[in-house]
């Protein structure tokens, strides 16, 4: 078996197949895949704990030995920050172990004293340790495989344990081969040279194998190199190749074979699970963990609740717990499984407070229990499973840790520097490698084979001279440790890492184009440390600057359903749906929908776009309306079993005696963005705000000694030939029985104001007409009042001097007109054409150049400028809104 070795191998190596068509014999291997194949034919079991555990580990060795000596060094930087201290420590031991340290080597420093004496508690070794007990294995003359080594001829310059290997192998007669660099005789092989530091080389201008290709923007050049054919190049080079794979898909070529660094989606899980123990609960949070997947909890399920959260702006509230509670009893052996991985919802947390650390555990447990159940399912055949290995062992490690803390309760921000502390980054396959693509390789120092073609992709970031590896070493240590240690010298790393960074020069042929940036996004590009070398020399003639130009564009076929800018209308062929479910009655809110924008009232009703994410939940302006609603209606609306309530003197007492509970309640059932921990400042503020609201309201009540007829009265009834329906948010009346409606909004006041003055406010016309009937009285006044500002608003002048009241007067042009027959006559026309088929869309027309502009006055319809102002005609898009479900539908050109 040939084995080509190089420790610097990272994943796939550019072999040339037409110099090597069979390599069944043959394998590309770093140092772990070494000892393993001689691990595996000697049967040699060798068992090095994951880093997680191993870290976890050598923490709890680590606060047994500061109990046993409290004085020590590093007893200080433990006491600050516990974990990073453990883990830095782990570092250097894991370091220092691969030279043959023990804690019976000498300590010159009392950090090396510290090392030694926390050593006493530990016992797992590293890999480090581990190749040095197959050293020993091979040295005592173990089976070995019959094969061939080859490496490259710098290899005395790999680490010492590498290098005592290879001689160990080498003394039991294993076949071994140096190579050297074969250098091709053209500007190629004469930068190798200059880049080594030989004097007096030239560089042959007329000679194109070595080229600079120069882009100004980083996304330029990955755009350019990923519409180039793979056999313009043997070799890409490119660390990382997510967004070149990216732009290949969308360009229609072979995927080259990509990953996502860091710690993928599943991997995340246990991480994402915790989030829910803070306090108060981060209602974003929940909604996340509902839509991770794999999860415990049944999709339906989490899907339904998620979407019951969103509704209802919070987790603790009456239709979240309905609805957990109809789920269970329809399927009730998910009972078990909501109650382990959900919070408690009769326990809610206003304020914030520890987490007890056995709730944690048992949480815990419960996570790592199902992932081991999970795997070991075979039915199961989700592309995540197999990192469900990573999470139940993160849930192992963290159980133990926790163990180990000595605590009983713990604040939620640790636990996620807890997570930290033992969580690496991972690897997840983005896309697989496709016949035909392009050949790229991750590393420059992967190369088994040389090629004729090179293009280094990211040579703009590479050759940032690493940190050696004993250079956290003090001189007193390092001399110390010099004559018993076998130490990696700083001068043969340095050889190394140089050679390393010289592959791509020594095994490129005829071609070798090396890509410069200037800018990535708006900073300045780093410049490899080899292109400042090479700057010292006359770079010109080789340096191109390259640009996208049309000559790498193919032309594709383009299916455009775009609608025409200047399309009056949307066409359906089929509206037998709609007028199956048209409603039967419409409410206030609705129409004010459907009059100006038919096409969303349409998308909104019948096409049902939906979803349960967290982009989905109120933002924090609608929330704030949605919670002062709220708390108006629990504290100021009437109850017929208590006499007095409703008047002003009954719903003082209640706001003195109830008002924080309420507040607390209502924000944790239904505005539980606003205990974000971001927005907690936001909350004080908006709870001063609301008090100071109620004041007002309460103020304008004893003034006119009103009561409170009914909060939030569902009525409905027939207006003109209309069937309306709706919310009346607030009736009173006065001593003489005359009524008044109350309208809140959170909104600001000049918008409503302009509605009263235009004579537009299709809301107050509506509810007018339905409360009149309702009680057979007559309304008096009708007021929006604005809860952010403690202002009302009204046409009539009907409170006290003293009270917040802006009056607005009716323009005289809009006063004699009938609004109910206008709104009548404008839902009719709306209506008709839908069900026609024939749905008006203007939003990018010009004022002036629809339909509906030029019948509306003769047809007595709604104005078109109705629902905006006039005085922000400026600023205003031209034509009815579109939402954002618009946008789903159709692009605009």
């Amino acid at each position: 078996m040939k084995l080509f070795y190089n420790p610097a191998f990272s994943g796939s190596a550019y072999v040339d197949f037409k110099k090597s068509p069979v390599f069944f014999d043959s394998k590309i291997v770093n140092t772990a895949g070494l000892c393993n194949i001689i691990r595996l034919h000697a049967g040699i079991c060798c068992d090095v704990a994951d880093y997680g555990t191993r870290f976890v580990h050598y923490y709890a060795a680590m606060k047994k030995y500061m109990e046993k000596e409290p004085g020590n060094v590093m007893a200080a930087s433990f006491e600050v920050d516990e974990l990073n201290t453990a883990k830095k420590c782990l570092e250097w031991r894991d370091t220092l172990a691969a030279g043959g340290w023990t804690k019976d080597a000498p300590a010159p420093t009392k950090r090396m004293k510290a090392l030694c004496g926390i050593e006493e508690f530990f016992t797992d070794k590293s890999d480090g340790e581990a190749l040095l007990e197959l050293i020993a294995q091979v040295e005592d003359g173990c089976p070995l495989p019959q094969m061939e080594i080859i490496v490259p001829e710098y290899y005395e310059d790999f680490a010492p344990a590498e290098v005592r290997l290879l001689k160990a192998l080498i003394e039991r007669s294993v076949n071994f081969t140096a190579v050297k660099a074969n250098l091709p005789d053209n500007n190629i092989g004469k930068v190798y040279s200059i880049l080594e530091g030989k004097p007096g080389v030239e560089l042959d201008p007329t000679d194109d194998s070595f080229e600079i290709w120069n882009f100004a923007e980083r996304d330029d050049a990955i755009k350019y190199l990923s519409l180039m054919d793979s056999n313009d190049f043997d070799v890409w080079i490119n660390a990382e190749n997510k967004e070149f794979d990216n732009w290949q898909k969308l360009e229609g070529k072979w995927l080259s074979g990509s990953e996502i660094s860091g710690i993928p989606h599943t991997a995340q899980l246990l991480n994402i699970a915790l989030t829910i123990f803070e306090r108060p609960l981060n209602v974003i949070n929940i909604v996340e963990w509902l839509n991770t997947s794999p999860n415990p909890l049944a999709p339906s399920f989490r899907g339904g609740l998620a979407s019951c959260i969103c509704e209802t702006g919070g987790f603790y509230n009456d239709s979240c717990r309905e609805y957990i509670a109809n789920y269970i009893k329809d399927y009730p052996k998910t009972e078990d499984n909501i109650q382990k991985f959900l919070p408690d919802i009769n326990h809610p947390y206003f304020e914030e407070s520890e987490l007890e650390v056995s709730v944690l555990k048992e949480f815990i447990k419960n996570i790592r229990d199902w992932c081991y159940k999970e795997l070991s399912n075979e039915h199961n055949t989700d592309p995540g499973k197999d990192q469900l290995g990573f999470v139940a062992a993160q849930a192992e490690n963290l159980f133990t840790l926790l163990d180990n803390l000595g605590t009983d309760t713990i604040p939620y921000d640790d636990i996620a520097q807890i997570t930290a502390a033992f969580t690496t980054d991972h690897s997840m396959t983005q896309y697989r490698a496709q016949a035909g693509s392009k050949k790229v390789i991750t590393s420059y120092s992967d190369f088994c084979d040389a090629a004729e073609k090179t293009v280094w992709c990211d040579f703009y970031n590479c050759g940032n001279s690493p940190k050696l590896t004993y250079s956290f070493l003090v001189p007193a240590e390092a001399q110390a440790f010099k004559d018993v240690l076998s130490l990696w010298p700083q001068e043969n790393e340095r050889d190394y890492l140089k050679n390393l960074l010289l592959i791509p020069f020594a095994k490129s042929r005829k071609k070798l184009v090396l890509v410069t940036i200037d800018k990535i996004d708006s900073a300045n590009a780093p410049k490899s440390p080899l292109y400042i070398q090479l700057e010292k020399y006359e770079l010109e003639p080789f340096i191109k600057q390259m640009a996208l130009d049309d000559s790498l564009k193919k032309t594709v076929t383009k299916i455009d359903n775009r609608m025409e800018s200047d399309q009056e209308f949307v066409q359906i062929s089929k509206t037998d749906y709609i007028k199956e479910k048209w409603p039967d009655h419409q409410s206030p809110t609705g129409l004010e929908n459907l009059l100006p924008h038919p096409l969303n009232y349409v998308v909104n009703k019948f096409v049902h776009f939906s979803s349960n994410a967290v982009d989905c939940l109120a933002d924090l302006y609608t929330t704030k309306g949605n919670i002062a609603h709220r708390i108006i209606e629990i504290l100021f609306a009437p109850s017929e079993e208590i006499k007095g309530s409703g008047t002003p003197s009954y719903i003082k007492k209640q706001i003195d005696e109830r008002f924080e509970d309420v507040f607390k309640q209502t924000v944790q059932a239904e505005g539980a963005i606003l205990l974000i921990k971001e927005n907690r400042q936001e909350l004080k503020q908006f709870k001063t705000q609301v008090k100071s609201t109620l004041d007002e309201l309460l103020k304008g009540m004893f003034a006119k000694e009103f009561h409170v007829v009914a909060c939030e009265k569902e009525l409905e009834g027939k207006v003109e030939k209309l069937k309306v329906n709706g919310k009346v948010d607030m009736i009173l009346a006065d001593p003489e029985n005359n009524f008044y409606i109350f309208d809140f909004k959170w909104s600001s006041a000049y918008k409503h104001a302009n509605k009263l003055r235009e004579n537009k406010s299709v809301q107050f016309a509506l509810y007018k007409e339905l409360v009149e009937k309702e009680y057979k009285v007559t309304v008096k006044a009708l007021a929006y009042f604005i809860i952010s500002e403690a202002r009302f608003i009204s046409c009539q002048n009907f409170l006290s001097d003293g009270i917040n009241l802006q009056q607005v007067y009716v323009s005289s042009d809009r006063k004699a007109k009938k609004l109910l027959k206008e709104l009548q006559n404008t839902y009719e026309y709306r209506k008709e054409q839908i069900f026609d088929g024939s749905i008006e869309e203007t939003s990018n027309l010009e004022e002036g150049k629809f339909n509906y502009e030029q019948i509306y006055e003769k047809q007595e319809l709604l104005p078109p400028d109705y629902y905006y102002d006039k005085d922000s005609k400026k600023t205003r898009k031209k034509g009815p809104y579109p939402d954002e479900n618009l946008d789903l539908l159709k692009s605009r050109k």
